[in-house]
């Protein structure tokens, strides 16, 4: 305790690297390991920047050392999950190692909000201090592990949204078809009711024709309309409990059972 009083750099460094390795390598976890062999933090960070890296030819992940004195594993980790920030990595060369740690530092910073704990100068170096390195590497995989799991949480409530949207339509294309339906069925009742003929052949024939069309297209394709409804319903209805959502319920008067029973009163006014 007086050493930190006093200000003694070295333990102090050495406390915080300390805390660095407990808390924030400690739970780094490699997915695509299928390996049993328990792997130290820090070899489990090691991994996964190979193999986040694996597919960049210009990149060889060894060490948290030298390999990344150059800047393009840096790089390479940016844009392997974010493509869009380093749209030209394939004209990144080893020659221009300043330029970039300091692409990768500035693109770290201010696009996605991680303090700039390094500079080009602290890395470019013959002697790169690994603890360093690591700290900085540790934030990334912190990141970008964070922003899978809001990608992952974000898709599974768009599907959700999704999911209550299309039932949401379905309702109210039955709510829409079934008024329309029961409509045409109510004003057919009507027209079939009245039973006064034409005292004119001509207006007998037109009126046989109007039935015969009635009975031949227009009914049938009621018909289908009808079956088509009570699909609906059962698709949404299925949709819903496979969900574990309320089943959608329709209001007294347009349930298929009201269909059913206007459909038949249709058919014994004809």
């Amino acid at each position: 305790a007086h050493d930190i009083v006093d200000g003694n750099s070295s333990l102090i460094l050495g406390l915080i690297w300390t805390i660095i390795l407990r808390f924030q390598i400690q739970d780094i976890t490699i997915e695509e390991c299928v390996s049993t062999e328990t792997k130290s933090a820090k070899d489990a960070l090691l991994l996964w920047c190979q193999m986040k890296t694996a597919d960049y030819s210009s990149v060889n992940v060894r060490n948290f050392t030298t390999s990344w004195k150059d800047g393009l594993a840096f790089c390479a980790l940016i844009h392997k999950h974010r493509p869009d920030l380093i749209p030209q990595f394939k004209t990144l060369t080893k020659e221009n190692a300043n330029h970039n740690l300091q692409l990768a530092f500035d693109l770290c910073e201010k696009r996605l909000g991680i303090s700039k704990l390094l500079d080009p100068e602290d890395v470019n170096v013959d002697y790169v201090d690994e603890k360093s390195i690591i700290t900085y590497i540790v934030t990334l995989y912190h990141y970008f592990s964070k922003m899978k799991n809001d990608s992952v949480q974000g898709r599974r409530l768009a599907k959700v949204i999704g999911s209550a949207l299309d039932s949401e339509k379905m309702a109210n294309d039955y709510e829409r078809l079934v008024s329309d339906l029961l409509a045409w069925i109510e004003q057919t009742i009507v027209t079939l009711s009245d039973r006064q003929f034409p005292n004119s052949l001509p207006r007998v024939h037109e009126k046989l024709v109007d039935f015969n069309r009635y009975r031949v297209m227009d009914k049938p394709a009621r018909f289908a309309e009808k079956g088509n409804l009570e699909v609906l319903l059962f698709t949404l209805q299925s949709k819903e409990r496979a969900n574990q959502q309320i089943p959608f319920q329709p209001r007294e008067g347009k349930m298929i059972s009201d269909v059913n029973r206007a459909w038949e009163n249709l058919e014994r006014a004809e």
